[in-house]
């Protein structure tokens, strides 16, 4: 099997018509195929013909992405460089404690459970219903905060703000969701049996509970597609 040294691994950074290669704990692989590294670039952040063994650590998704492209060779390393910025220091902290993870599923969990409980409300009007809605949506509304917020800060420290459509399709559906999620907050404060109502405020009440379901779907699902970006 060939044997690189670093000189050569710059080599293949994917431009001007070269491979895309990228070496991960002493093997090389050719990621020229995946439309994520087009260019030799991984959302403006990462480059081919690089070692990206220590970047992996910090990554969201593991290293079986590698098993969707070839190994061509053997990575042999002159030094391995210390973590040298403050930058660095928050992505090894957030490789270790995951925030954005653990903080968004819990929301998306809730939305779907109170636009479930609403169904049953629909169904069979009862204040146990309506109470059991109200809540579950009211903390998925401010989980989801928590959730934008940690997202935000793991779009800064492992992306650099990249601009690519995962990321903007992302961060407009989670601010459409968070957004649009006060409107039934402030209805209920406003007139707590609106839930009942059979008027105008009623039907905007449980659509916006159902809408957000969708608009949550579609964050979860380009969620997704950053941290396990399939081979394309």
């Amino acid at each position: 099997m060939q044997q690189f040294s670093e000189e050569e691994l710059r080599q293949y950074n994917g431009k001007d018509g070269m491979p895309a290669y990228i070496a991960y704990k002493g093997q090389v692989y050719d990621v020229t195929s995946s439309k994520f590294w087009k260019e030799g670039t991984h959302f403006k952040k990462h480059f081919a013909g690089c070692d990206l063994s220590a970047e992996m650590e910090n990554a969201p998704h593991s290293d079986e992405v590698f098993a969707n492209y070839p190994c061509v060779g053997q990575f042999i390393p002159s030094f391995i460089k210390p973590p040298e910025t403050k930058k660095e220091r928050y992505r090894l902290w957030y490789a270790k404690y995951h925030p954005h993870p653990a903080a968004v599923h819990f929301p998306i969990a809730l939305h779907y459970f109170s636009a479930f409980v609403d169904i049953l409300f629909l169904a069979n009007p009862s204040r146990e219903y309506d109470t059991a809605v109200f809540l579950s949506f009211l903390i998925a509304t401010v989980m989801g905060f928590l959730a934008l917020l940690s997202g935000v800060f793991s779009w800064w420290i492992n992306y650099d703000f990249s601009t690519s459509k995962p990321f903007v399709i992302k961060l407009i559906g989670a601010l459409f969701t968070l957004i649009i999620g006060f409107v039934p907050l402030v209805q209920k404060l406003q007139n707590p049996d609106v839930a009942f109502s059979m008027g105008a405020d009623g039907i905007t009440y449980h659509a916006v509970i159902f809408i957000t379901v969708i608009s949550i779907t579609i964050v979860g699902y380009y969620g997704g597609k950053i941290t396990w970006g399939a081979k394309q």
